[in-house]
């Protein structure tokens, strides 16, 4: 699931950004600008009543605008554009995930951007043989 939300999270970059390059992985050499960097944050699992969980996957995306000439304005028009896309992410499936707690913050000539992907799951498992009966006194 998580190779999917990354997945999905490019493809989105890519097509709100076509001539930006998108990067999953660190880069040491020949880095170029303006760029995105994409990330997990900590993602989660929370057990609930039967087979059922929890599941949130917080993203990161830094963007380097590179050599432009008014970076904060650009900082800014980026950060308007992925506060209103990440929204919604389409999954190779075809499903939808909602995007909660998206925020960003514009800081040394490099835009933050959080969000987080929830879903509530289902594993499938050996069920248990319900009880009889049961008297109570």
């Amino acid at each position: 699931m998580y190779n999917d939300i990354m997945d999905a999270v490019t493809r989105k970059l890519d097509a709100l950004f076509p001539e930006i390059t998108v990067y999953t992985n660190g880069v040491e050499q020949g880095l170029i600008e303006p760029c995105f960097f994409v990330g997990l944050l900590e993602p989660s699992e929370k057990p609930l009543l039967g087979h059922r969980y929890f599941r949130s996957t917080g993203v990161s995306i830094q963007y380097l605008p590179g050599e432009v000439e008014q970076p904060a304005r650009e900082l800014n028009r980026a950060l308007d554009i992925l506060i209103e896309s990440m929204e919604y992410l389409s999954l190779a499936d075809g499903s939808l995930m909602r995007g909660t707690k998206r925020s960003g913050e514009p800081r040394d000539g490099v835009l933050n951007f959080f969000v987080d992907y929830d879903r509530f799951g289902m594993r499938t498992g050996n069920t248990e043989d319900p009880m009889e009966n049961i008297t109570v006194k």
